[in-house]
Formats: structure tokens, C-alpha cells, sequence
């Protein structure tokens, strides 16, 4: 039963990395592509947490699958966090920016413009549009702190004790 509920804590990581991501971009207006890092942290530890308590700490083959499965929540986490991006932040971002373009607009119809653009493009569009070259880059270091989490010993063996 514990080797069916382990994977859990990477889901449950990865997701509130993504919602935590998302947030971040909504209150501060910025898109702060580190933070993905903390997806693959938050994976990670999900990962360890949870099966660390299935798998003995020295089963290396067993926790090799686990970091492949902890680097998969990481991208996952990583999607979840764009895809909020786009629901929760868009319409605001593409009416400032409308704005800023055509100064004589009101707030309404810019917003009005706004929601009909949004409702146009499809949310991988939107995704597509609002990612940068340098996420690649920080979903890598994601993805590599998620496997090293779960592949460092010593970590193992702490929440195994501590399990």
C-alpha cells in the first residue's frame, strides 16, 4: 500500500509549486522563471517524503525510477504553474498593455479587448506567448534538483529515520 501512495507527495509538491508560482507572477507582475526551481524542490521532497518511508534508502535501482517520476511532477508542476499563470493573470497583463498602447482607452474597453483576445487564442498559445528561452534553462535546474534530491544518500537516510 505505501509503494501505491509514494508518488503522491511529488504530485502534491509539484502542484502547489505551480500554484505557489502562479500567485507569485499575480502579485508581483513579474515572471520570475527561478522559481521554477522551487517546483523541482518541492517535487523532490514531495518524492522523498512520502517514499522514503516505501523504500529502503539503499535500493538504488528502486530510487532511480523515483527520481525519474520526481523530475516528471517537476515539468508537470512547472505546466500546472503557466497554465494558472495564463488563467489567473492574463486578461490584467493584456489590458495593461493595451493601455499602454492606446492611452485614450478606457479601462473597460481595454478589458472588454482584452477578454476577447484571451477568449481567441487557446491557453497553449497563451502559455507559448508568455514563456522566454531562459525558462528552459531554469526547468532543467528543476528537473536536476528534483533527481538530485531523491538520488542523494544522505537525504535518504535522514527521512528514512526520520519516517
Amino acid at each position: 500500500m505505501k509503494v501505491i501512495i509514494a508518488p503522491f507527495g511529488g504530485l502534491i509538491g509539484a502542484v502547489l509549486g505551480g500554484i505557489l508560482w502562479a500567485k507569485i507572477i499575480q502579485w508581483t507582475g513579474s515572471n520570475w522563471g527561478f522559481v521554477a526551481v522551487g517546483i523541482g524542490v518541492l517535487a523532490g521532497i514531495g518524492m522523498l517524503i512520502t517514499c522514503s518511508r516505501a523504500i529502503d534508502p539503499h535500493e538504488t535501482r528502486h530510487w532511480i525510477m523515483v527520481s525519474v517520476g520526481a523530475a516528471l511532477f517537476a515539468i508537470m508542476g512547472i505546466f500546472v504553474g503557466k497554465y494558472l499563470d495564463v488563467r489567473w493573470n492574463a486578461i490584467t497583463q493584456m489590458t495593461e498593455q493595451i493601455i499602454a498602447e492606446e492611452p485614450l482607452l478606457s479601462e473597460t474597453a481595454a478589458t472588454s479587448i482584452a477578454e476577447t483576445q484571451y477568449s481567441g487564442s487557446s491557453k497553449w498559445d497563451l502559455m507559448k506567448e508568455r514563456m522566454h528561452w531562459f525558462d528552459l534553462v531554469f526547468a532543467a535546474i528543476a528537473v536536476f534538483a528534483a533527481i538530485y534530491i531523491t538520488l542523494n544518500t544522505g537525504l535518504r537516510t535522514l527521512f528514512a529515520k526520520l519516517g
